[in-house]
Parts: C-alpha cells; sequence; structure tokens
C-alpha cells in the first residue's frame, strides 16, 4: 500500500512543493512510445512520469530529448504553473479542511487520532496545523512530509522538467484540473478518508524503501517492475482499494486515451507526460490505444 500512497501523494507533488533540477553524467533508460495511426505518420509520445525525483534521473536520453524538441505540445495531468497561487490554496481549504468548528478529532477514533499527532510530531509538523484538515489531505501532508526527508523531491520530478523546458515556448495543455485531481480525495466518503489515514499511517516508514524501488525501476525502463510495485499496490480483495484503483487510474485513464485519439486526429504531435502508472498495465494507455487500432512502438 505505500506504493500506493506514493502514487496518490505524487498526484499533489507539484501544489507542495517545487525545487531546482541538476545534472548528471549517469544517463537513465525510461520508458518511452510512440503512436500513429494508419492515416498519417503524424505521432503521439508517451512519456512515463514520477512526480518526484533526483539527480540521478538525468540527463534524459537523446531520443527522449528528441521526441520532446519535434512535438508540437506539451501535455501533462497539471500544469499547475497556470493555477494562480490564491486560487490553489482556496481550493484546497475548500476540499481538504472541515468548516469553522469542526475538528478532525471529533470525526476519527482516539487511537487514530492519537497515532495522527505522534506521526506529525516525528515529521515536525505541528499537531494544532492539522487540526481541521479532512483526513485525506492530513494523510498526504504526512506522505508529503515523509517525502521530503528522502533524498528525492517534487521540484526534480519529470513533470517540473518538461514545463520548466516548456516555459514561454512551447503550448502546455493540462489534462486534468485542479479541482479534478483534488476530488479523487474530496470525493471519498469519511469512511474511506479515514481508511486512507490509517494506510497511510501504517506504511508510512515504508516511504523510502519503496522510493528506491520505484525509482531504480523507472531509470532502468523496468516495466514489469513498475507494473508490481505501483500496480501491486491495489488489493483485489480489498473493496476500497479497488475503489482507488477506478478512481486514480482505470477513469482517468480513459479521459487520457481520449485526448490522446484527440491529438491524433487533429495531426498534433504532443508529447504526453502522464505518472507512470498510467501507462502501464491492462487498463494503461498503452493497451488501451492498442485495443483501439493504434499502432503503440516502444522506443
Amino acid at each position: 500500500m505505500s506504493a500506493l500512497l506514493l502514487l496518490l501523494w505524487g498526484l499533489l507533488s507539484l501544489v507542495f512543493s517545487a525545487g531546482v533540477l541538476a545534472d548528471n553524467p549517469a544517463q537513465s533508460q525510461p520508458l518511452l512510445w510512440r503512436v500513429q495511426t494508419s492515416e498519417h505518420s503524424v505521432p503521439v509520445y508517451l512519456f512515463g512520469s514520477l512526480h518526484f525525483g533526483d539527480d540521478s534521473f538525468y540527463p534524459l536520453p537523446s531520443p527522449v530529448i528528441e521526441a520532446y524538441q519535434t512535438s508540437d505540445l506539451l501535455a501533462v495531468e497539471l500544469d499547475v504553473s497556470n493555477v494562480e497561487p490564491r486560487r490553489m490554496r482556496a481550493t484546497l481549504d475548500r476540499l481538504g479542511r472541515y468548516p469553522s468548528g469542526v475538528e478532525l478529532s471529533e470525526r476519527i477514533d482516539a487511537e487514530l487520532w492519537s497515532q495522527l499527532t505522534r506521526a506529525s510530531e516525528r515529521l515536525g509538523m505541528d499537531a494544532e496545523s492539522i487540526v481541521h484538515l479532512r483526513p485525506w489531505l492530513a494523510a498526504l501532508q504526512l506522505v508529503n512530509l515523509q517525502v521530503a526527508r528522502s533524498n528525492y523531491q517534487a521540484g526534480q520530478g519529470i513533470d517540473r522538467y518538461f514545463m520548466d523546458l516548456a516555459a514561454n515556448t512551447k503550448p502546455v495543455k493540462p489534462l486534468e484540473t485542479l479541482e479534478q485531481q483534488l476530488a479523487l480525495f474530496a470525493g471519498m466518503t469519511e469512511e474511506e478518508q479515514r481508511a486512507f489515514l490509517e494506510h497511510t499511517l501504517a506504511d508510512l516508514e515504508a516511504t523510502g524503501p519503496q522510493l528506491d524501488r520505484m525509482a531504480q525501476a523507472w531509470r532502468e525502463g523496468d516495466q514489469a517492475d513498475l507494473e508490481a510495485v505501483i500496480l501491486g499496490a491495489f488489493d483485489r480483495q480489498d473493496p476500497f482499494s479497488q475503489t482507488l484503483y477506478e478512481r486514480v487510474f482505470k477513469t482517468r485513464n480513459e479521459a487520457m486515451i481520449g485526448a490522446v485519439k484527440t491529438y491524433l486526429g487533429e495531426r498534433q504531435q504532443a508529447f504526453v507526460v502522464v505518472g507512470i502508472g498510467h501507462l502501464i498495465g491492462r487498463d494503461g494507455l498503452v493497451e488501451g490505444l492498442r485495443h483501439s487500432g493504434y499502432s503503440v512502438e516502444r522506443l
């Protein structure tokens, strides 16, 4: 479940933090696909991202950079550069905080509240700062702080790298809005949010090893291990886990496939950067586009 928490945190990692990129002479070999239709040769490229990174991710291999440079536009899950900070803060407050007079300790049992406050103190977060947070936002804040203690940072994530490259040089098209991404969490029932917080607290200490495994598999382009660590985080026997899978991947993947089909239909060469979990597996973009009759080639 800890890998799942990292993926969910990754959806908001660009909201929580930013950073500066550095190069490293060791070259990674991440997954890149080219999608084409039989009607014309204008491709769409699919590049799998991790929303966090470190120096070892860079420089990216030449085929990746060339695919980006020759594309007409960059498509990403969320373009935070076009989200006004005040609106971002207001939206987080509206969806992630209880109304005035309602406290988190009143909505979860005493033992869970005690676990939460202990974890918050260990990570240097004042318990007062979580008093009015809804369980989902409290959980993501914990994971954000845990990741911040690692060698990985959201500012070195692949999304941020390409958005920085595209600044003032290439159109950036978001596939989702801030509200859509936050609704993945805010749309949970109170019971589901409590379960999410419980899973977060139970797996928080495993964050470091899971980060390392995901990063290594991404650098090596190891699709089998990426599927094992990412998609394997969803327990098929757990209804809550399957609900999350539907929300986080299956439903969103269908919308992303629709966007790729539009780019292909309009003959727009797009460089699409989305979390690697959206590209792999039976419900991923790669298999979905293949099943729709498109040519999908791993480069």
